[in-house]
């Protein structure tokens, strides 16, 4: 009986996370709207600068992201339009495209600070510390056991 109740929690847990997900994309694309950003366009930021010291290869940002060259290509296509990154060829071998960050992605993001730090709280509401710390620790071995899955 406890094996079938953690395997109903499980299930309950698998929907809810694809529902926040969706939830939180729509409310994100909302905020971001304003500087002509989606969450998935941000998504593609956020592993820039906080995965790569060095400019990654698509193929790189792609493993990392979890996502089809296609689909990262198409993101970071609109995002170099925007001025927000730099595609730009492998000085070494020209068939191959790296991926940085700009001056203009930085100074939007700086001028966001307060913003962004009173939207993300706001996505919390009144969720006590101790719940956000476990649901992290909770997420980040979830994250981890299906990279192992995916071999990432």
């Amino acid at each position: 009986m406890i094996a079938d109740q953690s395997l109903e929690h499980k299930k309950e847990i698998f929907g809810m996370i694809f529902l926040l997900a969706q939830r939180w994309q729509n409310l994100g694309d909302q905020e971001l709207a304003s500087i002509g950003v989606t969450t998935k366009q941000w998504l593609l930021l956020v592993t820039l600068h906080v995965f790569f010291k060095v400019p990654p290869t698509l193929n790189q940002l792609t493993q990392v992201m979890g996502s089809s060259r296609q689909n990262v290509k198409q993101l970071a296509s609109s995002l170099e339009k925007s001025g927000f990154l730099e595609i730009f060829q492998d000085a070494s071998d020209k068939r191959i495209l790296r991926f940085r960050l700009t001056q203009k992605n930085a100074d939007v993001w700086e001028s966001r600070v307060e913003q962004d730090e009173g939207y993300i709280s706001s996505l919390f509401g009144d969720v006590r510390l101790e719940d956000i710390i476990t649901t992290r620790d909770t997420i980040a071995k979830l994250i981890s056991i299906s990279a192992e899955k995916l071999g990432v």
